[in-house]
């Protein structure tokens, strides 16, 4: 074998290169036996194996490097969206209450004998129905930050699901902006401004933004693989 080994390189030298040298290794092959083109292509593939090893551990090491530098930004992102999916739950809540709230007044027995132009007792209870302009203005304010919020988070939530939720509330709030004009209509009295603003509020349906709200949590439980029905 030692001597094939040194015919090897003596081809190896004279050729210099692999391509280039083929015919002659085949040729002096023919001479010295098979052995010899054996040995010649075993070297060949060493080398190249050598050097595509190093090539695929630098790729990995580079990849790897890659994919945890994504993993950290998903999570981070996967995070942001659902404490952002909470937080818009929770603001479609809270405009629902105010709104349930105005809404009831409507109902309320006392709502024809009370004197709006006198402020409760300290033990009045906030939601009080002759706190109703409070309340009004307290949702209308509520609920232009919470539009802008939604503005400045706009890329959390699908497009189709924005525009719905920004109509809607755009909506809602050209109803809050009526009961604010009854409000300020100093042309009728203390009861009929109260009777007007509860009337607004009845009439008012909420189904599409009821809708927009359970289309909402029905996302936020995709995202995290709650299931709809419970076993």
């Amino acid at each position: 074998m030692d001597n094939w080994k040194i015919i090897f390189e003596c081809i190896s030298i004279t050729v210099g290169g692999f391509v280039g040298g083929t015919a002659l290794v085949f040729a002096i092959a023919k001479l010295f036996g098979k052995n010899l083109i054996d040995e010649w292509f075993a070297r060949k593939n060493q080398k190249y194996q050598v050097k595509l090893d190093a090539e695929l551990a630098e790729y990995k090491s580079m990849l790897d490097s890659r994919l945890e530098v994504l993993k950290i930004s998903y999570g981070n992102v996967f995070s942001e969206r659902l404490s952002i999916f909470k937080e818009a739950c929770i603001r479609m809540q809270k405009i629902d209450d105010y709104y349930n709230r105005l809404a009831s007044y409507k109902n309320y027995d006392c709502k024809d004998n009370v004197d709006y132009e006198k402020p409760c007792g300290q033990d009045c209870l906030k939601g009080c129905i002759v706190n109703y302009r409070q309340v009004v203005v307290e949702m209308h304010d509520y609920l232009l930050k919470t539009i802008n919020w939604f503005k400045s988070n706009e890329f959390f939530f699908s497009l189709d699901q924005f525009k719905e939720i920004l109509n809607i509330s755009i909506e809602f709030l050209e109803v809050l902006n009526k009961a604010i004009d009854v409000i300020k209509d100093l042309s009728l009295s203390e009861k009929e401004r109260a009777n007007r603003c509860f009337d607004i509020f009845a009439e008012f349906k909420l189904d599409k933004y009821e809708d927009a709200r359970e289309r909402l949590i029905e996302t936020f439980r995709y995202i995290i693989s709650v299931p709809l029905l419970s076993k």
